[in-house]
């Protein structure tokens, strides 16, 4: 397992893919607002942009489908990916399972599958994976690329999730001191159903 103590595994988290895609725009915050002139849009866009990663943050998960790479030192025949409801990455030329062989050269299988039910989702090797000799002396050496995230667009992230990052920003536009809580209780009931448990 990722991180886990009881097995001392210890994996590199790398993003591939950053999306610039919010999950609320800034037109829909300023008719929850009841906004309606156009001086307080950058502000906006930063309130939502804050609102968004406390949610994710809480819930453990990206709303708006993220890439990584999760590398080890050596290969491993099973990893949690941190997140649920991942995916692997197998889009164009790329295998979800890469390494450094004894050469220098990257290469690359499809021998994986994921079970994307478990919370966070596991990835495994299949019985097929024939285990390479990896680049000695060289950290980093073996990886998985997966997706997270509920989709691309806006429009798959879940209403109730919408919803908790409008009353987060309606909170932190409306009190813009310190706050002795970390965000509406509201907000926190709509959004723990999605909360991933690591």
């Amino acid at each position: 397992m990722y991180l886990d103590p009881n097995y001392n595994i210890q994996g590199d988290l790398v993003v591939l893919d950053n999306p610039t895609t919010k999950v609320v725009s800034v037109t829909e915050i300023k008719s929850h607002l009841r906004i309606d002139t156009s001086d307080e849009d950058t502000l906006l866009g930063v309130y939502i942009d804050a609102a968004t990663e406390m949610a994710e943050n809480y819930c453990g998960r990206h709303f708006i489908t993220h890439e990584y790479k999760l590398y080890f030192n050596s290969v491993k025949s099973q990893a949690s990916l941190i997140f649920p409801d991942c995916t692997l990455k197998t889009s164009g030329p790329n295998n979800p399972v890469k390494w450094i062989d004894s050469t220098g050269t990257t290469q690359g299988s499809d021998d994986a599958y994921i079970d994307a039910h478990s919370n966070p989702s596991i990835v495994y090797l299949s019985s097929d994976f024939t285990t390479p000799t990896l680049q000695s002396n060289a950290a980093n050496t073996f990886w998985f690329e997966f997706k997270t995230g509920f989709g691309d667009a806006e429009s798959d992230v879940p209403e109730a999730i919408k919803q908790a990052i409008k009353l987060i920003v309606s909170d932190m536009y409306y009190f813009r001191e310190d706050r002795k809580r970390a965000f509406p209780m509201a907000s926190e009931i709509l959004l723990q159903p999605y909360k991933c448990y690591h």
